[in-house]
């Protein structure tokens, strides 16, 4: 079994709103990724290729309250560096 660093595993704050979006929005098409493998600038760079790559193949984006959820999560426990 092949195991990806920073993916799967436990969430922290497992049932925040924030990680219940990770888990059923971003899990439902990848492997859910540990806020703290990536810095608050990276998730924001990552969020938006997510963003345009969910319009080019016209997928649904996150409700704005989705979306507050989940950057407020990934804001607190992102990686410091």
């Amino acid at each position: 079994m092949v195991v990806v660093a920073g993916c799967g595993g436990g969430l922290p704050d497992p049932d925040s709103a924030g990680a219940r979006v990770l888990r059923a929005r971003c899990g439902g098409c990848h492997c859910v990724y540990a806020p703290g493998t990536m810095t608050f600038e990276m998730w924001n760079v990552q969020l938006e290729r997510m963003h345009d790559l969910f319009q080019r193949r016209g997928i649904a984006w996150l409700t704005p309250d989705e979306q507050r959820a989940l950057l407020d999560y990934l804001g607190r426990h992102a990686g410091a560096s």
